[in-house]
């Protein structure tokens, strides 16, 4: 496994003080459940704690931050001319036909889907449970004009899953094993699957270290390249970082899930991108100061740990 070089935050005009005082005001004045937090700057790892026991060498469950890696095998898909994000979606499900019943429909693409912007009609709770998630899901209605209406849609991204495995028959997670994990040198990963059809959730379930999850964001921050290989072309790891679509709401309230979304990642209000999952899992990314933050935890209020990062850890960067 190839090894990030380490270093002293202050090497690199990082202020340790201040890295400190955002893991205190997370985990001490807050009492948040954070289990890990990872930093690297110019691609060097300069932060590396952990909070529980074995910690360091867990497979931690990503949730939401599985959306980013379905994007990005949608991404290496489209280079190899397996699909394109502009393929109609119901062009992939000839058997469901009769789902595809109006315009809008018809229009749909899998840019949309990326976006979260399909217009689907989100009952995705209720769809889980249908025997036919596939055909239950595509017979929805669209009840606005494809990427006009930003609705956060994780069964859109598991459409997306079935999508990949009808070009690939392999599958997302080893398309993303053999294309991106292992040149990256990541570790062992797992993700859960649906039984029905052995392909796997796509906008969940996806599991590796806190370490691992550190090459994803280093990988966008130099724009899809890897040690001198690009693993993702540029125009797409720049595309999906950056806002495709509106998810304001006009409130100051959870600002960072209002700044914007690309395709499956998500605009920060304070500069940059990030992968984002459920109970506080982060891939922050902040071009700029050229700088990767990842954290793991379980915890309630997301927006906590973004405000240190913004109050704390930003000013500490020069």
């Amino acid at each position: 496994m190839k090894m990030y070089r380490n270093a002293r935050p202050e090497d690199f005009a990082v202020s340790s003080a201040a890295i400190r005082q955002t893991i205190h005001e997370i985990r001490e004045v807050h009492k948040l459940n954070l289990h890990s937090f990872l930093m690297l700057r110019r691609g060097v790892l300069i932060w590396e704690e952990y909070f529980r026991k074995d910690e360091k060498e867990r497979l931690h469950v990503l949730h939401s931050v599985s959306k980013s890696f379905t994007s990005t095998a949608i991404g290496l898909a489209q280079a190899e001319g397996l699909l394109s994000i502009e393929d109609k979606l119901y062009d992939f499900f000839p058997e469901y036909a009769d789902t595809c019943d109006s315009d809008d429909k018809r229009a749909l693409t899998l840019r949309h889907l990326l976006m979260m912007g399909s217009g689907f009609e989100n009952r995705e709770h209720e769809m889980w449970v249908e025997n036919t998630p596939v055909k239950a899901a595509l017979a929805l209605p669209v009840i606005h004009k494809p990427g006009t209406v930003f609705d956060y849609y994780t069964l859109g991204t598991y459409l997306l899953s079935i999508v990949f495995s009808r070009v690939n028959p392999e599958g997302i997670h080893a398309y993303l094993r053999r294309k991106l994990l292992e040149p990256m040198g990541c570790g062992v990963s797992q993700w859960n699957v649906d039984d029905d059809n052995g392909v796997p959730f796509g906008g969940f379930g996806m599991f590796l270290t806190a370490y691992d999850i550190t090459r994803l964001g280093q990988l966008y921050l130099n724009g899809g390249a890897w040690e001198g290989q690009q693993l993702l072309p540029t125009a797409y790891a720049r595309e999906a970082t950056a806002r495709q679509i509106c998810n304001c709401s006009g409130t100051n309230k959870d600002r960072d899930w209002q700044a914007g979304y690309g395709y499956q990642f998500w605009r920060n209000s304070f500069g940059g991108f990030r992968a984002d999952g459920m109970h506080g899992q982060y891939i922050i990314v902040l071009p700029e100061q050229e700088a990767v933050i990842v954290m793991t935890s379980h915890l309630q209020d997301m927006q906590l740990p973004l405000t240190a990062v913004e109050t704390h850890l930003l000013p500490g960067m020069g």
